[in-house]
């Protein structure tokens, strides 16, 4: 107690659920950057998550964890149909809601929305999805992303879609994305140039992230062709890993590219090697609604090519911090990559120009700022509380049926918050 009587504030408790993959990449590295800078004398976060690796990570930040398998209706992989499953789910949410007072729900994705909507509604607390990719509506039917009460895309297009189905503006927002600047300029540089046994007079592309189709690192190998049929002496470095490296392998073969193409694997400190002498960063994304890698190449002073779809006309400013391209376009790619071959000074500016618009607009402190920003709202606004009358007139009546058949899955649980 303090001297005048007055109580202190306790943290609210916020559930942060996580559906991934054993590995931690660009959803995983953003959630775990937002835990690690949040106000924990305001909140205090409980994360909920399918993943041995996320949880790892979770409790080396002194968070409590919970595990648990996460299945999907109508999902795109088997068992599509496990009801049973299903309200599993939806029990356990509402058991973690009750022994943590959880006041606010985060899904940090589109899949957890599915059980976490009526859970938030048995309980009457708000629901936020962070959306890091945008959703064919049939997955947006499903994952019911227009009952949320609060739908954060990391870039415009992606609450474009929501909206243009008819959701509310005033529940959807855009957050970017933040890196931790300060963290990744404390790794260590790394002579790329120097590990590769390049001579001066040879052009250095990057290009970093998972080696499957939607990342374009075959358009990316295409360009090179080009560029060395040109007798450009272009040589490209990917980090990453995933399951098309034999594919990409076996086009640098047909291609004759094996001495000017380097697959350098999985790597943990990316900006260090960014920052080893290269002279330029390149994306082939067929689809991409941020790129977690276009900031962190930014953050290493280079400058960038890369497709203009999605949200990267957000990341990367034509003309000032790189050049975009449209996207798919092999031939344009190798087209800008040889402009900024021929002009060294160019990329000197367009390099400093990036770092700045990065340490600007892309921390993970601006970015937990206005994270922060919207909990508040959502916590303190009594319209944000999520009810079976709620957000569901869009899409979906919430049926006598369908309440009926909850009131016999779930039990007391249910049945003790439904009037």
């Amino acid at each position: 107690m303090q001297s005048d009587g007055s109580k202190i504030k306790r943290p609210s408790p916020i559930l942060f659920t996580h559906y991934g993959s054993e590995w931690i990449r660009g959803s995983e590295r953003c959630l775990l950057d937002l835990l690690t800078y949040i106000d924990r004398c305001r909140y205090a976060p409980v994360v909920w998550c399918n993943s041995k690796a996320m949880a790892e990570a979770t409790r080396e930040l002194d968070i409590p964890v919970h595990e648990s398998n996460f299945s999907l209706l109508f999902g795109w992989r088997s068992p599509r149909f496990d009801i049973p499953a299903f309200f599993s789910l939806v029990r356990c949410g509402i058991e973690l809601v009750d022994t943590h007072d959880v006041q606010l729900l985060h899904a940090n994705s589109g899949a957890p929305n599915q059980w976490l909507n009526l859970v938030a509604r048995a309980r009457h607390i708000p629901l936020l999805a962070h959306l890091h990719s945008r959703y064919p509506l049939r997955d947006r039917m499903t994952l019911g992303l227009h009952q949320v009460a609060m739908a954060v895309g990391v870039s415009q297009p992606v609450v474009d879609q929501l909206i243009q189905d008819g959701i509310p503006l005033a529940r959807t927002c855009v957050i970017p994305n933040g890196i931790d600047t300060e963290r990744l300029d404390r790794q260590q540089h790394i002579d790329l140039r120097g590990m590769l046994n390049l001579r001066s007079h040879e052009f250095l592309i990057t290009t970093t992230g998972s080696l499957i189709q939607r990342k374009g690192i075959d358009l990316i190998i295409g360009a090179v062709s080009r560029l060395i049929r040109r007798n450009i002496p272009v040589r490209l470095a990917i980090i990453g890993d995933g399951p098309e490296r034999s594919t990409l392998q076996q086009q640098v073969q047909r291609l004759g590219l094996e001495k000017c193409v380097h697959l350098l694997g999985e790597q943990s400190n990316v900006v260090g090697l960014l920052r080893g002498n290269a002279d330029l960063f390149v994306s082939g994304a067929r689809e991409e609604v941020f790129g977690l890698v276009l900031a962190e190449a930014g953050l290493a002073g280079l400058p960038v090519v890369a497709p203009a779809v999605g949200g990267i006309p957000g990341v990367v400013t034509d003309g000032t911090t790189g050049l975009l391209v449209p996207p798919g376009d092999t031939a344009a790619l190798a087209n800008a990559m040889h402009r900024l071959y021929e002009a060294s000074q160019l990329r000197g500016q367009m390099g400093s120009a990036g770092r700045r618009h990065v340490l600007e607009h892309f921390s993970i402190q601006r970015n937990v700022q206005q994270f922060e920003q919207l909990y508040d709202k959502l916590l303190h606004d009594p319209a944000m509380q999520m009810r079976w009358n709620s957000h569901w007139q869009l899409r979906h009546p919430f049926t006598t049926g369908t309440r009926q058949l909850l009131n016999l899955t779930l039990g007391k649980s249910f049945k003790e918050v439904t009037p």
